[in-house]
């Protein structure tokens, strides 16, 4: 999977939120701690749990698979349309866009609730295989997710269209040859 977004037009206080979201943390019991500041007896226990605070709530989330699928990087741009600070998040090759709907719909609750976002990502493959390639859409909302994917799309319509040639086109039953 590959994609590219932003979060644009931020201000400090939600600049300071996304960098806080975006930090690995490791947690012991109740207490949750930076990972390059885990005091040294409580390192010598294994965490209960170990990611970006961002994903602590998320039930999906495999704390065991060490792939967040997606990079980031903070910038002040006035060049791409009038972003300004703005978070920038992409996947070269392996994405993972749940993962990115995630923050982005936590962010959207917290201090947008009354916007929306959306993300575009592509599917590639390594050779050029019939039915390998495709993409998909998500558009997110303080209170939903609605997924679009290439392959969907296509079935739909497929399934649409063989509806429509079955009531053009009746089979005609009880005919004897």
């Amino acid at each position: 999977m590959e994609t590219t977004e932003v979060i644009s037009k931020l201000s400090k206080k939600e600049e300071a939120w996304l960098k806080e979201q975006l930090q690995p943390i490791r947690v012991f019991g109740d207490r949750e701690y930076p990972e390059d500041a885990v005091p040294a007896k409580v390192a010598e226990t294994e965490p209960e749990w170990s990611g970006l605070r961002f994903l602590r709530d998320n039930g999906d989330y495999d704390p065991d698979c060490d792939c967040l699928g997606f990079e980031w990087s903070f910038s002040v741009d006035s060049d791409h349309g009038g972003w300004g600070r703005h978070l920038w998040v992409y996947a070269e090759e392996s994405g993972n866009p749940d993962n990115v709907v995630w923050l982005v719909q936590k962010f959207l609750k917290k201090f947008r609730p009354d916007q929306c976002s959306s993300l575009t990502y592509s599917t590639t493959c390594s050779k050029p295989r019939v039915g390998e390639f495709g993409g998909g859409a998500v558009f997110v909302t303080a209170d939903e997710i609605k997924w679009q994917n290439a392959y969907g799309f296509i079935e739909d319509q497929r399934a649409a269209f063989e509806a429509k040639q079955s009531k053009a086109h009746p089979t005609k039953k009880g005919r004897k040859r």
